[in-house]
């Protein structure tokens, strides 16, 4: 029996969002166009995470505007001054504001604000799609052709080895909490794929990130130690050897980067763990299983 072309499949229809995004993978296609794909994929799915859940972004946004100009760009070591900023009372009351005084919601718009202020200062915790290894390279452009006419959000890929299903159906019952748990599912699946499809061993960085944090957990002090770690010969050495060629390093700092801050618990996006202890009613969908007739490892 002939296999089934690789190709990975993005679809949304919930309230006004409708939106598919796909591509064909063949024998052609270049893993750089399979990241740029990805990626517009893993950007919609954030911040749409975020906004199901009712986080206002108007006040969070003219904040970082503000708040991140005094600091250089690109400059790990402004990371723990950025963190503590984000503890002051003026920005407590900014995420009071953006989560409409809710306080299940405090928690996501303290780490939206957080994200936004990183960004400003191009301190990347992912690859966007702005980076120079996608460069001449765009994602398929976007449709509102969904296959199903109810509200649902569907994530399928199959592309070599990478077998990936999510699916939500979504009715009246379900909680944006829920939606966004599922968001959050496709993205934490593509965080880890993009930088492994460009060549990088995040197998190794993530054993390197997890020996560097160890025991630590969120605070001033160890987002400090963070940036020490990532400055340091060691971790060169290791970025070095988790790469095939230096044209990928920028995604291997990225991914460790990224990687160090989700172990000492500073959130960056919508977190399902988080969900679930400010929503303690909340069942993360288990994902379902591999397509019939397929093999390959499931994420």
């Amino acid at each position: 029996m002939a296999q089934s072309q690789d190709s990975i499949d993005f679809f949304a229809k919930y309230k006004d969002w409708v939106v598919a995004r796909s591509i064909n993978c063949t024998p052609s296609t270049q893993s750089k166009d399979v990241g740029a794909y990805l990626v517009s994929v893993r950007e919609d799915v954030s911040r749409r995470a975020f906004e199901v859940l009712g986080i206002d972004f108007k006040p969070l946004d003219a904040y970082t505007d503000k708040f991140t100009k005094p600091f250089p760009k690109g400059d790990y070591a402004v990371l723990v001054n950025v963190y503590k900023a984000l503890t002051s009372a003026e920005a407590d009351a900014e995420i009071v504001k953006a989560s409409q005084n809710k306080e299940e919601l405090k928690p996501f718009a303290k780490a939206y604000l957080f994200r936004s202020a990183l960004q400003k200062l191009n301190l990347l915790w992912y690859l966007p799609k702005e980076n120079k290894l996608f460069a001449g390279k765009s994602a398929p452009k976007p449709s509102s052709s969904v296959p199903f006419s109810s509200e649902g959000i569907s994530f399928m890929a199959k592309y070599k080895e990478w077998v990936s299903i999510k699916k939500l159906s979504i009715d009246e019952k379900t909680k944006p909490e829920e939606v966004s748990a599922h968001l959050s599912s496709i993205r934490l699946a593509t965080d880890r794929k993009i930088p492994q499809i460009l060549g990088v061993n995040t197998d190794n960085l993530e054993i390197y990130a997890s020996e560097s944090t160890g025991n630590m957990r969120k605070s001033a002090a160890n987002v400090e130690k963070i940036t020490q770690i990532l400055c340091s010969p060691e971790t060169k050495k290791q970025i070095d050897s988790s790469v095939t060629d230096q044209t990928i390093r920028d995604a291997a700092v990225i991914f460790l980067f990224g990687k160090m801050l989700q172990n000492i618990k500073v959130d960056l996006e919508v977190s399902p763990d988080t969900l679930m202890d400010m929503f303690p009613g909340l069942k993360i969908p288990k994902p379902k299983g591999r397509m019939p007739g397929q093999k390959g490892k499931k994420k």
